[in-house]
């Protein structure tokens, strides 16, 4: 026969369920009665187990614990469901309580529109009455490893009417790394055959140029300082095809510069151009550069 598992309750004295209970009333260390024993003759009836009050209250204490902390869950599931609530109408754009939810700001707005800056006048030329004009290039030959290393290897002067005046090479007489024969035409052999020395060129070139020239060319003011010319002394004054043929760009609210070959071929036709990989010749460069000038005046 399995014996039931003892009643707690009943080993403090608090088992209300008496007979009925379904543990076992069996204090530990103790042999349960016999049937003999159980109810001798002669003894008289056990007193039924009386549960007192005080004995209650002890469950009365856990009750109301488990009732108050019943009371704080529903209260606390009640205000996360609020604010679950309020969350979501953040976001749909309602407030359920309370200011109105917070709006995006709005997008920036997009600036006016500057007006572009108004182009300046075209440059005007005045040259002094019967003052001679002429048109100077100057290729030159690397004479070192560095991009300012240069040494002149030719000189060209055109006159106003864009005929030829000179045209002179240069014999070398210090070292030279290269001749640039992709960029100026020139090579050693033509340079020996056909070369002066730099000091009998510019001779040469100063007796052919009164000190009354206005010097033309493509940024010009880079061929008078190769040549050491001085204006007042070996010409009067220069101009500049850059500076007088640039374009005002409305974009940028600023001119635009182009290069020579760009301008003749806009001014003068594709045919003064010089075609794709043809190397410069100081005396064509020249010769453009005066009918440039002659077709901006």
């Amino acid at each position: 026969m399995t014996t039931a598992p003892p009643c707690s309750f009943f080993a403090r004295g608090a088992c209300r369920n008496g007979d009925a209970c379904r543990f076992s009333h069996v204090l530990p260390g103790t042999a349960p009665p016999t049937a003999a024993a159980a109810v001798p003759a002669s003894a008289p009836a056990a007193a039924p187990v009386v549960v007192s009050a005080a004995d209650d209250g002890a469950f009365d204490d856990v009750r109301k614990m488990i009732e108050e902390n019943r009371r704080k869950n529903e209260a606390k599931r009640a205000a996360q469901s609020v604010r679950n609530a309020e969350i979501t109408a953040a976001f749909e754009g309602v407030s359920v309580s309370g200011p109105p939810a917070p709006q995006p700001p709005p997008p920036p707005q997009a600036a006016a529109p500057v007006a572009p800056a108004e182009a300046p006048p075209p440059v005007v030329v005045s040259l002094p009455a019967g003052a001679p004009v002429f048109s100077i290039d100057v290729e030159c030959v690397a004479s070192g490893v560095q991009h300012h290393d240069r040494a002149v290897g030719s000189i060209a002067l055109v006159d106003g009417d864009a005929a030829p005046k000179l045209h002179l090479l240069v014999r070398q007489e210090g070292p030279v790394a290269s001749y640039l024969t992709p960029l100026t035409g020139l090579t050693a052999e033509r340079c020996e055959a056909e070369g002066v020395p730099l000091q009998e060129a510019l001779a040469t070139l100063r007796a052919n140029l009164p000190p009354a020239a206005i010097l033309v060319g493509q940024n010009i003011n880079k061929d008078v300082e190769w040549l050491g010319l001085v204006e007042g002394e070996d010409y009067a004054m220069q101009v500049d095809l850059a500076a007088l043929l640039k374009v005002w760009n409305p974009r940028f609210g600023k001119h635009t510069y182009f290069g020579q070959d760009h301008y003749a071929a806009a001014w003068l036709g594709a045919e003064a151009a010089r075609a794709d990989g043809e190397a410069h010749d100081a005396l064509t460069d020249a010769t453009v550069s005066m009918r440039l000038f002659r077709a901006y005046t």
